[in-house]
């Protein structure tokens, strides 16, 4: 789980994205497990390395300018990748992106293409800063639908409605969120969603906060049956020294902020048994996770550079045998920005381990 501010995107697909603006996170994303390996087994080929925390060079969806670490008045950017997975044939075209963004950081703007050059999504923002009031996705193949979505505001700024449009236009679910009390110390917020189907889900998120010890706790419920549970202990600066939070399987996620900056987690997920542990430094870089149950166990470790761009993966066996390694290099433009990364993956049976290329992506920023 990650310290950041109340969602203002539309929610998630459950329409339960959003929680009180006072815990500013959301206890939907808290039970996204980060993975460090592939699939059921660590695949030891050069091709699944590309699958690999370090060589996710084009992102899964719209980031602001800010978040993707670019720096000075940026207008345009074109990511393209290109991907040598066995070591030795001519690099081909795997994909590209182009980003539009207007002089406050913000993106209007975003496209995303197929290897063959043709469009595979366009979305186009329409916002004020930080606020998306519509954001309207066209798309040539599935999975991704053709809709769009517009966010309704109130006077605090705080989502209070999203509306779903499929690509005709009909409304095809409604999210309104609502708080039924607020208290310094104390609050209730509601969410509801209704569905086309004329299917309607009620969440509420019950928070209290006691004022002498900054203990909070946060209880979620949908359709009147509990969810999950959530304890949180602040600093009195009102940073998060630890909280557990408990979901209805017996799953849960338990984090701590040691005294040098660290943060340790363990994430446990009760349908498969499975306990993934996370340590991420001072600057909220993630450096290690273990992927640990009765029958796989793996450790990742990461490394990055002075700007906190990712520069090394590197996977172990419970024996600290290595079994994947990986590694990226940059070249900047004037501002400070990468127009190139080479993502390496290392031979890791040569001795000594000998680097082939894997994947090359190149950036074309334009500036205002």
């Amino acid at each position: 789980m990650v310290d950041g501010p109340t969602l203002i995107a539309p929610p998630n697909d459950s329409g339960f994205g959003l929680v009180s603006p006072g815990t500013r996170r959301t206890i939907t994303a808290s039970k996204e497990w980060r993975s460090c390996s592939t699939g059921a087994g660590v695949m030891r080929t050069a091709f699944s390395v590309l699958f690999l925390t370090l060589l996710s060079g084009i992102p899964a969806w719209a980031q602001e300018a800010l978040a993707l670490g670019l720096k000075g008045p940026v207008h345009t950017v074109l990511t393209e990748e290109f991907g040598t997975p066995d070591g030795a044939s001519p690099s081909e075209p795997t994909g590209s992106i182009l980003e539009v963004y207007e002089q406050g950081g913000y993106m209007r703007e975003f496209f995303r293409y197929k290897p063959d050059g043709s469009l595979w999504t366009h979305t186009v923002y329409d916002r004020k800063g930080p606020q998306i009031f519509r954001m309207q996705v066209t798309s040539t193949v599935p999975p991704i639908e053709s809709h769009t979505e517009q966010n309704v505001f109130d006077a605090q700024g705080r989502v209070i409605e999203t509306d779903t449009y499929d690509a005709n236009g009909v409304l095809v679910s409604r999210f309104k969120g609502e708080f039924v009390e607020q208290q310094p110390n104390a609050s209730i917020y509601r969410r509801t969603v209704s569905k086309a189907d004329g299917t309607v889900s009620t969440a509420e998120s019950i928070e209290t906060t006691d004022p002498e010890t900054g203990l909070t706790h946060q209880v979620e419920t949908r359709d009147g049956k509990t969810e999950a549970d959530w304890v949180i202990q602040r600093n009195k600066d009102g940073t998060v020294e630890n909280d557990k939070i408990v979901y209805k399987d017996g799953s849960y996620n338990e984090r701590e902020r040691k005294a040098d900056g660290t943060t340790v987690e363990d994430r446990y997920f009760a349908p498969a048994k499975t306990h993934t542990y996370q340590k991420t430094d001072a600057q909220g870089h993630l450096i290690e996770v273990i992927e640990k149950s009765d029958s796989r166990y793996i450790r990742c470790t990461y490394s990055f550079d002075k700007g906190g761009r990712p520069t090394g993966q590197t996977n172990y066996d419970a024996a600290g045998n290595i079994l994947d390694k990986s590694t990226a290099e940059y070249r900047d433009d004037s501002h400070g920005n990468w127009v190139e990364k080479k993502s390496i993956v290392w031979d890791t049976k040569s001795d000594p381990m000998q680097p082939k290329i894997v994947q090359s992506t190149l950036r074309t920023i334009n500036y205002y």
